[in-house]
This record gives structure tokens, sequence and C-alpha cells, in this order.
């Protein structure tokens, strides 16, 4: 009998959660589920060696604790842009050619997307942030990565699409 690695464990943890967060309803259920998934996938791609894709997705974890409230106060603003120029600092330190410039582009888009009221225009943006992580997956060989973010970006889609269906009412 073969023990998994750690990393397929902590992979195939943040591939449950991805298949499960983008089918919620909320900005509050979507931002949850993309931060636990997020911290799982830190851990996989840390042990890994995809040292860009590891510390962006801990970077996303912050992102989403600061973009959790409504109302927004003004240490939760500057501490999440604060993120921005960390992110620009953890991408140059960690270096590795086309996937963490891929990671990069994914976490530009997923900033922009968790900091969006609306549910619609998270979801497109991380449509988007999706297929730069597909390509990071690819380049970096983790297939939990690209079935998770394959996955994500199909229900990100059919989220969209049953928000703006109206229900039919009897």
């Amino acid at each position: 009998m073969t023990i998994p690695h750690l990393s397929d464990l902590a992979g195939a943890a943040g591939f449950v959660l991805v298949a499960l967060w983008p089918w919620l309803s909320g900005r509050r259920a979507l931002l949850a589920g993309q931060g636990a998934s997020a911290a799982a996938f830190a851990l996989h791609y840390l042990l890994i060696g995809a040292g860009t894709g590891a510390v962006l997705s801990g970077l996303s974890v912050l992102q989403v604790a600061t973009a959790w409230p409504d109302d927004r106060p003004q240490w939760c603003r500057l501490l999440y842009i604060a993120t921005v120029p960390l992110l620009a600092v953890l991408a140059v330190s960690t270096w590795a050619g086309w996937p963490s410039a891929c990671a990069a582009a994914g976490m530009i888009l997923a900033t922009a997307a968790r900091w969006c009221r609306s549910s619609l225009l998270l979801r497109t943006l991380f449509l988007a942030a999706g297929a730069c992580w597909v390509a990071h997956d690819l380049l970096t060989g983790s297939t939990f990565g690209l079935l998770a973010d394959l996955l994500c970006m199909a229900g990100l889609v059919y989220g969209a699409r049953r928000d703006r269906t109206p229900v039919a009412q009897t």
C-alpha cells in the first residue's frame, strides 16, 4: 500500500474545496470557499516546489480576510491595498519564469475580483484568473491544480448563469 505524499493530500483537499466554492451563493460564501481552497493550494504548491504559486496563494488568504466586511473599514482597505505591492515583491522574489508570470497575472485578476461587491463581476474576474492559473499548473506539473482550476472555471460559469436566470414563480 502506498502512502500519499503530503503534497497530494493538500492538492486533493484544495481540489475538493475548489469543487465546492464556485457553486455557493453570495459574496461572503464565495470568498470563504475561495480562501479555504487558496490555503490548501498554498501548501500544495509549496510542497511541489512552485514557490510563486505558494506565496501568492497564501497572499490570497490575507486578501479574503481583508475583503470580508461589507462596510470595509479603513484599516481593511489599507491592508488590502498594501497586498498589491506585496504581490509584486513576492512574485519577483520567487521568480521562476513563465510559471511565476502566470501566477502573478492570475493573482492580479483575483485581487480585483476579491474586492468586488458584485457576485457576477467577482465570478467573471475569477474566471479570467483561472485561465492564468491553468497555465501555471501546466507549467509546474500540478495535476490537482489543473483539475481544480478547470472545475472551478466550469462552476463559475454555471453559477453566473444560475444567478442571472430568474426563477419561475408558481
